[in-house]
């Protein structure tokens, strides 16, 4: 049985990283996960997760909007990637999430190329270290305009070519709705090559019961495949953090 993951990042502003775990663990949650590795308190993070039962689903890279992206020369890719797994190691996470960043402009096949080949190069990396990497497509409409990995049908094309065990795409619902629809055939047809979830209500980004998204029918066709994971709950509320946790969770486990 697959577990809700809270992002943590939007959620009770000007409380410290653990402050915002412990209160996602008093409401029941047993696992966070959040974005950028370089700018936390990953010991802090890793000590209270220990102490009290909860996981890390997942955490991007250190800096993983700046010169490291997928678009990087190799070598420079492989060098902060490696960087980032000793980082990932610390906090215990054992999945990672990389992004493609923007269109650069030198042309979609040019670009799919660096992305498969670096992506291959640091795959064995990834699997000797016991992590997966999970390459996320975004919406290019609303939030991410301009980013290249907009489709879910070109992000599993990538994961099949770089056919590495330790590569698959974050299939986020939110951004796959508005760039796609489809989302529980997709899901069904494309469940060996998921390695995580992100979801948000459609539109707006809200509470998962707000919008044209029915959560508890696509919560459980993905029980129905058998998959294993997390499913991340990355989503601004409309009330009160508390309450909308409660609310959110009530929706998809009553």
């Amino acid at each position: 049985m697959f577990e809700l993951s809270v992002c943590f990042e939007p959620l009770f502003e000007g409380k410290t990283d653990v402050e915002k775990i412990r209160l996602i663990h008093e409401l029941g949650y047993s696992a966070v996960e959040f974005w950028d590795l370089a700018d936390k308190d990953l010991t802090g993070i890793a000590e209270f997760c220990g102490q009290n039962n909860m996981s890390v689903g997942i955490c991007t890279l250190q800096d993983p909007w700046g010169n490291n992206r997928l678009h990087a020369d190799t070598d420079d890719y492989i060098r902060h990637f490696s960087a980032s797994l000793d980082l990932l190691n610390a906090v215990g996470s054992q999945k990672v999430i990389v992004l493609t960043g923007e269109d650069d402009g030198r042309g979609l096949d040019v670009q799919i190329n660096r992305i498969i080949a670096n992506l291959k190069a640091v795959s064995g990396i990834a699997e000797e270290a016991g992590v997966t990497i999970c390459l996320e497509a975004l919406n290019s409409r609303v939030n991410h305009k301009g980013y290249l990995l907009d489709s879910s049908t070109l992000g599993f094309d990538i994961v099949r070519r770089v056919n590495s065990p330790s590569v698959k795409l974050l299939f986020d619902i939110y951004h796959m709705q508005i760039m796609e629809g489809n989302i529980i055939s997709t899901i069904r047809e494309n469940i060996d090559l998921i390695g995580h979830f992100h979801s948000a209500g459609v539109p707006g980004r809200n509470e998962h019961f707000l919008g044209e998204l029915n959560y508890p029918n696509i919560f459980r066709a993905i029980r129905d495949t058998g998959y294993g994971g997390y499913f991340g709950l990355e989503y601004w509320p409309t009330m009160d953090d508390r309450e909308s946790l409660e609310r959110v969770r009530r929706h998809f486990l009553d």
